[in-house]
Formats: structure tokens, C-alpha cells, sequence
């Protein structure tokens, strides 16, 4: 009959433990508050996080299909450099747009040639880069929309 009690006894006290924790309220944020000497002037600017979510590309024929190799150095420069394919006599035009970790976004044009690259300043943390053709139709496609990772020295 004792044991009966003590399970009892001890079945309650889970049961209330569990409660317990699981009646909280979430934890909120705490806002921070800057100091500003007096005498000087305060600017206050919302800037929005970085775009750092890859999405899907665009299909295109096997006609128009390119190649590109896009790499990061040490410095955290991101090299993109058209290697060609067998959409080159359809290609009008490439832009990249390299979305950095610290929100500035960057756009520049490579040329249409073999072994034109562009190098554009990254940073030290992974950052995003997407690159759309224009063909020689007018339409404009995604082909690449990757994540590029920081090298670090060994």
C-alpha cells in the first residue's frame, strides 16, 4: 500500500513538473538603447537584413545552356568568370548580383567572351551571388543563385 502512495506521489510530481515548465512565456528580444553624447546629431536608418535565401533557378533548353565558375578568395573578393557553353552564339548579355552578409547589394556586367570574369568585393562571411543572361530573344534568365562561403588559410 506505501508503494502504492510513493508511485502516486511521484507520477504527481512529474506531471506538475512538466506543467510548470511548459506555462512560461517566451522570452522577448530586450531592446538596446544607445548613449549619444550631447551636442551631436543622431541619424536612425531601418535597414533590412540580407537576402542570404537562395532560390530555385530558371530551366532553359539545352541550347542555351552556359557554364560559370564562381569563386571567393582570401580577401573575400567573389571571382566570376564565363567559361562558356552552348548557348554562347545566343547570349546578349550577363549580370551578377552579389548579395553581401552585411546587406549592401552589388550589381556588375560580364562580357560575353570566353574568359571574361568580374570581381566583386564580398566579405569575410558567406554571401550570395545570382547571375542572369539576357539571350539574344530578349528573355532573361536565372542560371546560377548559390551561396559562397568565406575561405579561411590552413
Amino acid at each position: 500500500m506505501q508503494h502504492k502512495f510513493t508511485l502516486s506521489g511521484f507520477v504527481l510530481l512529474c506531471i506538475l513538473l512538466v506543467l510548470a515548465g511548459c506555462t512560461g512565456t517566451p522570452a522577448s528580444p530586450a531592446a538596446t538603447q544607445a548613449t549619444v553624447p550631447a551636442g551631436t546629431q543622431t541619424v536612425s536608418a531601418t535597414v533590412a537584413g540580407p537576402d542570404l535565401e537562395v532560390s530555385p533557378t530558371d530551366s532553359i533548353i539545352d541550347a542555351y545552356k552556359l557554364d560559370f565558375n564562381v569563386e571567393k578568395d582570401y580577401l573575400g573578393n567573389v571571382v566570376v568568370e564565363f567559361q562558356g557553353g552552348s548557348g554562347l552564339k545566343q547570349l546578349n548579355k550577363i549580370d551578377v548580383t552579389l548579395n553581401r552578409a552585411d546587406g549592401q547589394v552589388i550589381n556588375k556586367e560580364v562580357g560575353i567572351n570566353m574568359g571574361d570574369s568580374v570581381t566583386l568585393e564580398g566579405t569575410k562571411n558567406t554571401d550570395r551571388v545570382m547571375i542572369y543572361v539576357t539571350m539574344k530573344d530578349g528573355k532573361r534568365y536565372k542560371i546560377v543563385d548559390s551561396l559562397v562561403p568565406f575561405k579561411t588559410r590552413l
